[in-house]
């Protein structure tokens, strides 16, 4: 099976998932803290 999306164009489309990718980890690690905060409190209640 010929790939019909060449090296380059793939490398390109890895790399901006990869940035996205850690842009929301840095986001939603900050979010899932203050959400597992929560919880944590709520369940001790």
């Amino acid at each position: 099976m010929r790939l019909e999306v060449s090296d380059c164009e793939q490398r390109d489309c890895f790399h901006r998932l990869h940035i996205m990718c850690l842009l929301w980890l840095l986001v939603s690690d900050c979010e899932q803290r203050g959400c597992f905060h929560q919880l944590h409190i709520m369940s001790l209640l």
